[in-house]
């Protein structure tokens, strides 16, 4: 028994470090091993939860060494003996959080389904990663600092939504369970429809062109989801996205074209005014000038697209005859 303690104790004391910067100095073969602990740990759980002799001895150790790790790591949350059930769950969680992890763990995680000879973690051929990441990926969104437009948190599950797509689309014939991931993700959401989307848009932007593909596809398909989605996504971000995928830009394009016919002259002001729930001439000419300030390509391919438009409209020169004139105007092309 004084053995299980020391091996229970040591177990806690992996995942201590496994949340703070000591973790870079982890190699592959100390994160198989932590892996191996987990398991380990789990196993316990399973042999003594239903011996209430051994899992009060446990528990006890559990007490002592909860109380001295929190003393050394003011951040360390203390483990119950009924968590030991899903150590590996959270030795995944605290090395996805922890941005000093090394970078080869995404890869052992989520591994190349193309490269068989790539090392794995034990958790790998179970379900364990995989609902890992996605209690991950269905977390409340911190907003701390930004990328692109994007808040650090969403960037991050941005990019593990956009590895679990690359890992399940690299296989044929996984379309529907990759379309289960998304609706499950948004479902799971808690109605939180910003933070949703931003954590797509993390994905679009570091994911792979057939996984980008997907992702577009499945918001094209899904009930108001691609109006929304360029709705509540900053005009930056739309057009980083724009310059990356030329179905994104199409799809984008049509919602610009969308929000223009929602508006209409008001004589009396003289001003561009919309209908509830569509965007304002302002919020629209701000999203063009990022198209046209996100490249040359972009830049031309907009400058010509917002001509063809005004000439489509007659060409006026005057103010409030054509939405894209005044657009043109407003954006001094």
């Amino acid at each position: 028994m004084e053995a299980v303690l020391r091996h229970l104790n040591n177990i806690l004391e992996l995942l201590a470090v496994s949340r703070t910067d000591r973790v870079r100095e982890w190699d592959r073969p100390t994160t198989q091993r932590a892996f191996k602990w987990a398991e380990y740990c789990e196993q316990l759980h399973s042999r003594y939860q239903s011996n209430p002799t051994v899992r009060s001895r446990l528990e006890s150790g559990l007490t002592d060494t909860n109380r001295r790790l929190r003393e050394t790591f003011p951040s360390y949350s203390p483990v119950e003996f009924s968590e030991l059930a899903q150590c590996q769950h959270k030795l995944i969680v605290y090395l996805l959080r922890n941005p000093s992890s090394p970078h080869f763990i995404i890869e052992m995680l989520f591994p190349d389904q193309n490269s068989p000879s790539q090392e794995l973690l034990a958790p790998q051929n179970s379900l364990v990663t995989r609902k890992s990441a996605f209690s991950l990926l269905c977390c409340t969104v911190n907003t701390t600092s930004s990328y692109y437009g994007l808040q650090t948190e969403p960037e991050v599950r941005g990019k593990l939504l956009g590895k679990l797509l690359n890992s399940i689309l690299a296989r044929p014939g996984n379309e529907e369970h990759a379309k289960c991931l998304l609706d499950s993700v948004r479902c799971d959401s808690a109605g939180k429809v910003d933070g949703f989307y931003d954590v797509i848009a993390g994905a679009l932007l570091c994911s792979s062109d057939e996984s980008q593909r997907f992702i577009i596809t499945w918001l094209k398909e899904s009930d108001g989801g691609l109006n929304t989605f360029c709705t509540v996504i900053s005009p930056e971000v739309c057009a980083v996205i724009s310059r990356q995928s030329p179905e994104f830009r199409k799809l984008y394009w049509g919602a610009l074209k969308q929000w223009a016919s929602c508006l209409e002259y008001d004589v009396t002001k003289s001003v561009w005014v919309t209908s509830e729930g569509a965007v304002s001439f302002d919020v629209l000419a701000d999203r063009l000038r990022d198209l046209i300030n996100s490249g040359e390509s972009l830049k031309e391919e907009t400058e010509t697209a917002l001509k063809a438009l005004t000439l489509q409209d007659g060409d006026f020169s005057v103010k409030g005859v054509s939405v894209w004139t005044d657009l043109t105007l407003q954006l001094k092309i």
